[in-house]
């Protein structure tokens, strides 16, 4: 018997794959340590390790040495980690200088400024205002100053004002400058980041158009106007949002709505324009591939045709990070098989990888890029042995197309779960179904449609025939989308994953796709169950050690809303917000963020009292949640939204119980709730403010003081009544800083170390007051406002009160 050689992978037939590998390491590195490492350490490391690599190759030539060869390739990898790092650090170091040269535009926020400049891009926002894009050439500011200095902007068209003309492209504006967007709670999307991310560093709105000149017509901007402008002719209203979608990747027309049931039907793929859609453009050119074969410039041809192929698309869709990302994929992918040199698949992506990566590093902490790479990774390691479950009889015939559709659908998704958990909070369970009864439709349509829009206006009645349908096609994906994503079993929440979740994904996905490959099956398999455990160790380490209270305090403007979340998992709400005419804290704020942390119930909410900054989204969240038992003061007051509160949550079997001084509000056996105030069944005057549901919370030996909007009255009786009982480490201000509260005598017998005060930035106030401000100075707090910190993170474990950063 001959002696059996163990398996060995061919590291040497993917040097892409180990270059973008190491690569990955040096960004992540350079990103964790942007702030503790200079740009110039990873410049000097990296021509130290190139020196000695290069002296030493340089030596392998004359003496071959094993030690050498192995010194050589530990300082090769250790340069290509370092070049990434350089890499990040270049780019991290740009962005701080474009921030830093356009930092003057801070000094004149909310001012009226001119600029003069080209619009780069267009389109609607979600509430159907026209947003533009604009390459800045001049800026003239309100006080005379002229600044020459180029840089991207944001541009929103004002209510009352009509849009740019499309084919307009220069333009000379008075726009008034909004404040650079921050994110102010935690669930909400970094709407300020994301601006950075395309080098937008101000974004304001269109007060006066003064000059509009006309762009080039053959420029990218006037044809995919001129194909969005074919699309409305050729279908519906409706159909023709979902068609820009679909076939360019324009989704500034749809609905919030339809954004929402394609995501939760697993759909959301479909209108971002990405690998499948270009591999729908793509197909009917591999077909022409054997074609070419036979002509002696074939070759080439093809690779000039496939070029101006995919750039063409990439330019109707705006060039697009993700369709420029599928764009490199499909040409390395269908240069290969024009070649004939497709053997390695996984090595032509880590190629494009690569090209990517060196552009722009911090693309790999885009969560397209992350989508994008890992379903093509998926779909290359695993679908060879998933096919393996098609019966042989199927495996080659429609039956069997359908099967794979069904199956790649179920892969991708169940592969995607950690990116789509820790980015969206929300994993669809239709997706399979939903994908299996579109995505073969989508093949002919895509293809057919897009051909329709570039060539509509040219064909005539020809193409309104054409068109017929394939707006069937879009109302039947639409459909699909609201059937299957419009229940609330389609989907699950999904809160808090741990980040240990992607070793055990990367190690289960190299663990299926060498199934047949026994020598290093089990090796995999050892290090998938060494993974796990170590997810479900730090699952438990932290379910263990969970003995901490957490109080947020959300940012909800000129109001309070705090969430407390108790050591034994309990929920309490105390205030919900501000009401105001075009909405309210609850559908704006407090819902998507109780929904972002996978919260269904409410174990109490505290009411201090019933004006509208405090119990504004009460209605909404009375719908949205379960809620046990609502605390108030008992205060009766005459307003319609307290009213339709009070009718709702007895509609709702909600239980409301009034509390007064001396109560216990018992939710949570490891907090004690000791209610202060007020002390009788209602007000005795006309402020309700000092009728306010006082409270003090206790966690082992730290304490919260929670006053609602109690004035200077209503603290001197707290502090006469309760004297040091009062003294606790953190103090919810009264009245968000109005100098009508934070009496000293009050504040001497608190001695807060902390002052959280809730209110919004600009108000009509002119909270907070500097008196209170000086008062809560001068008892020793340190003040903290939601209107400057956005909202505040404070973390108890019983002995000390910590923010989180």
């Amino acid at each position: 018997m001959g002696q059996q050689l163990s398996y060995r992978f061919p590291f040497a037939s993917y040097p892409a794959l180990r270059i973008v590998l190491l690569l990955i390491v040096g960004i992540c590195l350079a990103h964790l340590t942007e702030d503790q490492i200079p740009l110039l350490f990873h410049l000097t490391l990296f021509s130290g390790l190139f020196a000695i690599w290069a002296a030493i190759e340089f030596r392998k030539r004359s003496s071959l040495r094993l030690w050498k060869s192995a010194i050589s390739i530990v300082l090769y990898s250790l340069m290509v980690i370092c070049f990434g790092a350089t890499l990040m650090s270049v780019e991290h170091q740009k962005s701080e200088a474009l921030l830093s040269r356009t930092a003057p535009l801070g000094l004149y926020e909310w001012d009226t400024i001119t600029i003069e400049g080209d619009i780069f891009s267009r389109g609607k926002s979600a509430s159907s205002r026209h947003v533009y894009e604009i390459e800045v050439r001049r800026t003239k500011f309100s006080d005379g100053g002229d600044w020459p200095l180029p840089y991207k902007f944001r541009l929103y068209g004002s209510e009352e004002e009509s849009a740019i003309p499309v084919n307009h492209r220069s333009i000379t504006a008075d726009i008034r400058l909004y404040a650079f967007p921050e994110k102010r709670n935690p669930h909400e999307f970094d709407y300020g980041e994301w601006l950075l991310s395309r080098s937008i560093v101000a974004h304001g709105e269109l007060q006066t158009l003064k000059q509009s000149v006309p762009g080039n017509k053959f420029g990218w901007t006037s044809i995919r106007q001129n194909v969005r402008s074919t699309i409305d002719d050729l279908f519906d209203k409706e159909e023709a949002s979902l068609a820009k979608a679909l076939f360019i990747g324009y989704k500034k027309e749809l609905t919030g709505e339809t954004r929402e049931a394609f995501s939760r039907a697993g759909l959301s793929h479909i209108m971002a324009v990405s690998g499948m859609h270009v591999g729908f453009i793509v197909a009917p050119f591999w077909l022409l591939i054997p074609w070419l074969w036979r002509w002696k410039w074939g070759k080439i041809i093809g690779v000039v045709l496939l070029t101006l192929l995919l750039i063409g698309y990439a330019g109707l869709t705006g060039f697009s990070a993700s369709v420029s990302r599928a764009s490199i994929m499909a040409w390395l992918l269908t240069y290969g098989k024009l070649y004939q040199k497709l053997r390695y698949s996984v090595n032509i992506l880590s190629v494009a990888a690569i090209i990517l990566l060196l552009i722009q590093p911090s693309e790999l902490f885009d969560v397209g890029f992350q989508l994008s790479f890992s379903a093509v990774l998926i779909i290359l390691l695993i679908m060879p042995e998933a096919q393996q479950l098609i019966p042989l009889r199927y495996r080659y015939n429609w039956k069997g197309g359908l099967m794979t559709i069904i199956l790649i659908s179920i892969l991708v998704q169940a592969g995607l779960f950690p990116i789509l958990a820790i980015y969206f909070g929300e994993f669809s369970l239709m997706g399979p179904i939903a994908n299996a009864l579109v995505v073969p439709l989508l093949g002919v349509a895509v293809p057919a449609g897009l051909f329709l829009s570039v060539a509509g206006s040219w064909m005539g009645n020809i193409a309104s025939l054409l068109s017929v349908p394939i707006g069937w096609v879009l109302l039947w994906i639409d459909g699909v989308a609201d059937t299957t994503g419009g229940t609330s079993w389609s989907y699950i929440s999904v809160a808090d994953v741990s980040p240990l979740i992607f070793p055990v994904w990367l190690c289960l996905v190299l663990t299926i796709a060498a199934i047949r490959i026994p020598r290093i099956r089990w090796k995999l398999c050892i290090l998938f169950l060494t993974a796990v455990s170590f997810f479900l160790m730090d699952v438990l380490v932290d379910k263990w050690s969970n003995n901490r209270l957490t109080l947020t305090a959300l940012d909800v403007g000129q109001g309070d809303a705090f969430h407390i979340e108790t050591p034994s998992g309990k929920h309490i709400l105390v205030d919900a917000g501000r009401w105001s005419p075009g909405g309210n804290s609850g559908e704006r704020t407090i819902i998507p963020y109780l929904e972002s942390k996978n919260i269904t119930t409410l174990d109490g909410v505290i009411l201090s009292h019933p004006h509208a900054d405090h119990i504004g989204g009460m209605p909404d969240i009375i719908k949205e949640f379960s809620i046990n038992t609502i605390y108030q003061s008992g205060s009766v007051y005459d307003s319609r939204l307290y009213e339709r509160y009070m009718s709702l949550a007895d509609s709702s079997g909600v239980s409301i119980q009034t509390v007064q001084s001396g109560d216990m509000i018992r939710i949570d056996p490891a907090i004690r709730l000791f209610v202060l105030g007020p002390d009788g069944n209602g007000t005795t005057s006309g402020n309700v403010n000092n009728s306010s549901l006082s409270f003090r919370m206790d966690y082992g030996a730290t304490s919260f003081l929670f006053t609602g909007d109690a004035e200077k009255r209503q603290e001197l009786q707290l502090a006469n009544r309760y004297g040091d009982f009062l003294d606790t480490e953190l103090l919810k201000t009264g009245h968000h800083g109005s100098k009508t509260s934070s009496e000293l005598y009050f504040l001497k017998h608190v001695n807060p170390e902390i002052a959280l005060t809730s209110v919004a930035f600009r108000n009509r106030f002119g909270h907070p007051h500097r008196e209170s401000v000086t008062a809560l100075n001068q008892a020793g707090a340190k003040n903290y406002f939601t209107s400057l910190s956005g909202a505040l993170i404070f973390i108890s474990d019983g002995e000390n009160i910590v923010r989180q950063q």
